[in-house]
């Protein structure tokens, strides 16, 4: 399992990658964006990782690679 890093700014509004693991309802009303989309790439045959802006980042041919690199690169 790895670490969730659950950061908050000086106003108190904390960021983080979401996870069930903790009831993060339990401190206050969320608010939910992605972090990255995930998505197959027909052409190439690959899996993408694309950036909110849908600035490509990261692939592979595993998504569990993927899924896993996002974790990582998102995750600080």
């Amino acid at each position: 399992m790895s670490t969730i890093v659950l950061k908050f700014n000086p106003s108190g509004i904390g960021e983080c990658l979401y996870t069930e693991l903790i009831d993060l309802s339990s401190i206050g009303s969320l608010e939910i964006h992605r972090a990255s989309i995930i998505e197959f790439n027909r052409e190439n045959q690959e899996w993408e990782v694309r950036d909110r802006n849908k600035v490509l980042v990261f692939t592979n041919k595993s998504r569990a690679v993927c899924l896993a690199w996002e974790q990582q690169h998102f995750n600080h």
